[in-house]
């Protein structure tokens, strides 16, 4: 407590608590309102309310900078947490503030270097091009003729980011008090992941770092680049950069002015944040159109990596496999992968779930993956709704990802309306596959059946539909006993040979796959196997064509006899 007003002698930290305990008193008194209006009045009223704290909250974060504009970016991409009065305001926060003072920087920037700004740099623009809550950036020129950008931190940030901690820390302590928040979301993990992704925002040589493992990982392609590092004159405050001509992705004009292809612009950003997440498991975390640019020829030009994020192997598979199963609409295929991911709030009805999710995934038509539905008219409400009335919640680790998956998507869809998402993810998708499969082919055979036999049997995605229907309710139909009874031992005996047919065919398939992959000797040993399984079938369903055939033989010479003797015994 001594400490608490310790801090209460900051101006900062004052402002800070004044609008924490503002919303605090705001709810409090809208609580004791409840038990006097009505319902309908009482859902306008909280509405309203939510409409004017995020108002507040924005206002006070652009005036503040520092971390409370980090943290309104962060939470207004818990769209699972936040009601969309909220999200809707704070998505509005850009990251952009009044730039200090050149003076300062160049205090800042020589302090740093160790040498004067006339000994390294030819010009030095006082003028920034760009400005953030952490950081602001320089165009210059070295000694030596190179165009490079120069990003130094803001004097005294060190000291503002230090109190913002205290006062988030007050904050979330505060918000531990309400158990219906603390219920369903992980408020440590969340401020832990917060804190991580700041941290290293604020240590220029890990930006540095990570930009330099962004160009390895994309040395293959030609359609995107990287700016190079300049390390002699960068430090954990000083970051100099190869300076990159280009535009924000989102000015369509001037990339039509220059005769850019918007449909191949579109699918090249597609892929490359596809492969960024599901090959390489390594994203930029902050793909806004600021950070993305285009040059005159149409290259992409990606830049700041400040904000940056890691998926493990695991998390990649169960991603690829809830991909396919909304592709093939299965609905329990999907709440599998949903769960895996925890992306499922505890004590979920997974039944009622499943019933709601093959609902919505009836509303996808046709085999490509088309997102317009949830993006257009009055369907982006309906979504929003569904999101809110179902289990969903996102993880700690998966906020960034979410937030950059959503921009690059809305990027990629103003730049090409028609974008199909799964015809340019398959690729990428086979590829994990392929990868997971030579890692471990037994254990992962049936698991990769469905993917890799979408194609050779083409009414999986209908049988799927179909069982999902019948197990959940919603198809019925009515049958004797007797009937029902021998309905349910032959479906037993079919989807025992289906299963099994199933995994010969995968075996056969995956040998196939792998035959310039590994050893030989391992699609020989798996073809076989695949080959033997699936004959067996066949040998099964001749030995019951051999014993259906020999009881309608035995049957009729029955039939014959009881005639004759019916004869004899009318004579």
């Amino acid at each position: 407590m001594s400490e608490f007003f310790k801090l209460m002698r900051d101006i900062r930290f004052r402002r800070t608590m004044r609008m924490i305990f503002k919303f605090a008193w705001d709810f409090w008194w809208l609580g004791k309102q409840k038990h006097f209006i009505s319902r309908r009045r009482l859902e306008a009223k909280t509405k309203a309310l939510y409409r004017k704290q995020a108002t507040y909250f924005t206002k006070t974060a652009m005036d503040m900078g520092g971390l409370i504009i980090k943290l309104g970016q962060h939470v207004s991409a818990q769209v699972d947490i936040l009601p969309k009065e909220f999200i809707d305001e704070l998505s509005k926060l850009q990251d952009s503030v009044d730039s200090v003072d050149f003076s300062e920087i160049k205090q800042k920037l020589e302090s740093e270097l160790g040498v004067s700004i006339s000994e390294i740099f030819a010009e030095f623009s006082t003028t920034p091009i760009a400005a953030a809550s952490l950081g602001q950036v320089h165009r210059a020129t070295l000694r030596t003729g190179e165009e490079v950008a120069v990003k130094v931190m803001r004097p005294g940030v060190e000291n503002i980011i230090a109190i913002d901690w205290k006062s988030i820390q007050v904050a979330i302590s505060l918000l531990k008090r309400r158990t219906k928040i603390a219920d369903f979301m992980d408020l440590d993990a969340v401020y832990d992941e917060f804190y991580d992704t700041v941290m290293d925002e604020l240590d220029y040589q890990q930006e540095g770092r990570n930009a330099e493992e962004f160009q390895l990982q994309f040395i293959h392609r030609d359609d995107i680049v990287v700016p190079g590092i300049h390390w002699s004159y960068t430090t954990s405050k000083v970051l100099t950069m190869e300076f990159l001509e280009g535009v924000k992705i989102n000015d369509l004009a001037q990339l039509d002015a220059w005769g850019v292809d918007r449909t191949q612009l579109a699918k090249s950003l597609m892929e490359i944040f596809v492969e960024q997440i599901l090959v390489e498991g390594f994203f930029h975390a902050d793909p806004h159109p600021g950070n993305v640019l285009v040059q005159p020829d149409g290259t992409i030009a990606l830049i700041d990596f400040g904000m940056v994020g890691r998926i493990a192997d695991d998390m990649k598979a169960q991603m690829v496999a809830l991909l396919m199963a909304v592709y093939l609409k299965d609905a329990h295929g999907a709440i599998n992968a949903l769960t895996r991911l925890r992306f499922l709030r505890r004590n979920v009805d997974l039944e009622v779930f499943a019933r709601n999710l093959t609902l919505l995934f009836e509303q996808i038509n046709g085999d490509t993956f088309d997102l317009s539905f949830v993006t257009s008219g009055n369907n982006t409400e309906e979504l929003r709704d569904f999101l809110y009335s179902q289990p969903f919640q996102l993880p700690a680790n998966t906020t960034f990802l979410g937030k950059a998956m959503a921009t690059v998507y809305g990027l990629c869809l103003g730049l090409d309306p028609e974008l199909d998402l799964i015809g340019t993810a398959k690729p990428y998708i086979q590829e994990v596959v392929l990868k997971d499969l030579r890692g471990n082919v037994f254990s992962t055979v049936v698991d990769e059946g469905k993917s890799l036999l979408k194609g050779v049997l083409p009414t999986t995605k209908k049988f799927i539909s179909v069982v999902d229907k019948m197990d959940s309710g919603d198809l019925r139909v009515k049958l004797s006993s007797s009937y029902e009874k021998k309905l349910i031992d032959t479906q037993n005996k079919n989807t025992t040979r289906i299963i099994a047919t199933i995994i010969g065919a995968v075996a056969c398939l995956t040998a196939a796959n792998m035959w310039n992959e590994v050893e030989p000797i391992v699609s020989y040993v798996l073809g076989i196997v695949g080959l033997i399984i699936m004959l067996s079938q066949l040998k099964t369903r001749e030995s019951r064509r051999a014993v259906r055939h020999a009881r309608q033989m035995r049957a009729m010479r029955e039939h014959n006899r009881l005639e004759k003797s019916k004869t004899r015994s009318r004579y």
